[in-house]
């Protein structure tokens, strides 16, 4: 578990260590490999709070919010929603105790530990919705429902409106005809719409107007948890900004909570009371929504806010540009996910040997086209993901002066301000033959999402304790000079 601990408020959902990997494989038969689009989330929301959950396009924000809805099947962890407090803070107890103890290996722990799985494994069964059977998730359908991105796609173009709204009132209620009809025409007027739409089909309506049709249907049943999934991306501004003012009044008049997954980062700073940053499946940030615009803590979520335009053209914003794409899903760096696009990062982030590969060729290219015996040409660049080491093999063998001429290159790109990679090496060798150098790389560290101000959760090692200086901070000291 994280150091996310029990909230203050009145708990209304508590997602804890939830995982999605989806499986990859080749001609559908045998699987390669997992896409990790959630990766180990864990949150609490209270009741009549809105979370805003922001990152950059396949960061996870629709996979998890389909995943709290129990649309997608999750790998791992669970959703707890509307438990008795008694039964949460036991939850909640024992996943604590049960990380503590992951801490200390001895035959007591263990014993302790087997106890506390078994415990929880019992508890699952009654309260996760990730583990419960599907016939008993009909009575959760009731208090969490969805709004889609697209208005259109998410209703049904051979449905009147009239019948689109009682659906759910029908599958998930005890009311009947003339109850239904009455509870649509008094839905239709809270979304701003009037009692004659109900008698017109999805393509009639524009896109606003479909959207509140979707906003309408979801509180129909009257829920406790709307997930909103970009409600407002596929609109105009001005249509956008009527949306949202219905939420609010919504929200203040039915005491919803709200889930609200956004790209845009203006519109989560209006919703949210706090808000969740995801990258590559991960939260990396988490707070309330003016510590986190007014006082980020991680390097990524700088980088996000630092596209936010402002609205006067003449202010001139200096805006963070990330080096590098967003990694594959399904082969995520080492470490902290966010290091090889960090200004910030430091040699225990997760510097793996494919990170060297192209930088190693950068600074053994030049030597090629000399003509000069500095070092022999390279043959090939072999990396070891598992012991964390590289060998670089030459065509010829290389003597002591050449080796030392070498780990000079690795020391001069060290003490560059973007040389932290090279700063990650502890060790450089001569091969037993001769012909090749073996670099061996520090062991990585991963970050937890810790609590690092009251309130404020980031996932980021510049916080642990005894972190070093970073390379655009600090020192420019190379390991493997020794």
């Amino acid at each position: 578990m994280t150091d996310i601990e029990q909230s203050n408020g009145d708990v209304l959902l508590y997602v804890s260590h939830l995982k999605k990997y989806f499986d990859i494989s080749k001609s559908g038969f045998r699987t390669t490999g997992h896409v990790r689009a959630v990766d180990d989330v864990t949150f609490t929301l209270n009741s009549n709070e809105t979370l805003g959950v922001v990152g950059e396009t396949g960061c996870g924000k629709t996979t998890l919010g389909r995943l709290i809805l129990k649309l997608l099947d999750s790998t791992d962890g669970n959703v707890y929603f509307n438990l008795p407090r008694g039964v949460l803070d036991k939850i909640m107890q024992l996943e604590r105790e049960l990380e503590l103890l992951g801490e200390t290996k001895n035959e007591e722990s263990e014993k302790r530990t087997k106890s506390i799985v078994k415990e929880l494994g019992e508890i699952n069964k009654e309260y996760s919705l990730t583990k419960i059977r599907s016939g008993k998730m009909k009575k959760y359908r009731k208090d969490m429902q969805p709004v889609f991105q697209d208005p259109f796609s998410s209703l049904d173009p051979r449905q009147i409106i009239r019948d689109v709204l009682a659906e759910p009132m029908k599958l998930l209620t005890d009311m009947k005809g003339e109850e239904i009809l009455g509870r649509s025409m008094n839905l239709i007027g809270e979304v701003g719409l009037s009692e004659d739409h109900l008698y017109r089909f999805p393509h009639e309506f524009s896109g606003g107007q479909r959207q509140r049709i979707g906003i309408a249907r979801a509180i129909s049943i009257e829920p406790k948890l709307l997930v909103l999934d970009e409600p407002t991306s596929a609109l105009d501004v001005s249509v956008q900004a009527q949306i949202l003012n219905l939420l609010k009044d919504l929200q203040e008049q039915k005491n919803l909570t709200f889930i609200f997954i956004s790209h845009h980062l203006n519109v989560i700073r209006l919703m949210s009371d706090k808000v969740a940053v995801m990258y590559l499946g991960k939260i990396v940030e988490l707070a309330d929504t003016e510590t986190l615009f007014t006082n980020m803590l991680h390097p990524y979520t700088e980088a996000l806010l630092s596209a936010i335009p402002l609205p006067d053209p003449k202010v001139a914003r200096s805006r963070i540009i990330l080096e590098g794409e967003v990694p594959n899903p399904a082969n995520p760096p080492k470490g902290c996910h966010f290091h090889p696009r960090c200004k910030y990062a430091m040699t225990n982030c997760g510097w793996s040997p494919r990170d060297f590969v192209m930088p190693l060729q950068e600074m053994l290219e030049p030597l090629r086209v000399k003509e000069s015996n500095i070092l022999p040409a390279t043959k090939e660049i072999l990396t070891d993901e598992s012991s964390n080491s590289i060998e670089v093999v030459f065509e010829t063998g290389i003597n002591s002066q050449q080796f030392e001429t070498f780990k000079g290159m690795l020391n001069e790109s060290a003490s560059k301000t973007n040389g932290v990679r090279f700063r990650a090496i502890t060790s450089i060798s001569l091969s037993q033959t001769g012909s090749s150098i073996v670099i061996a790389i520090k062991e990585s560290d991963v970050p937890r999402l810790k609590e690092i101000k009251p309130g404020h959760y980031v996932s980021c090692l510049m916080y642990e304790k005894g972190a070093e200086s970073t390379g655009i901070r600090g020192s420019n000291v190379n390991p493997a000079t020794g």
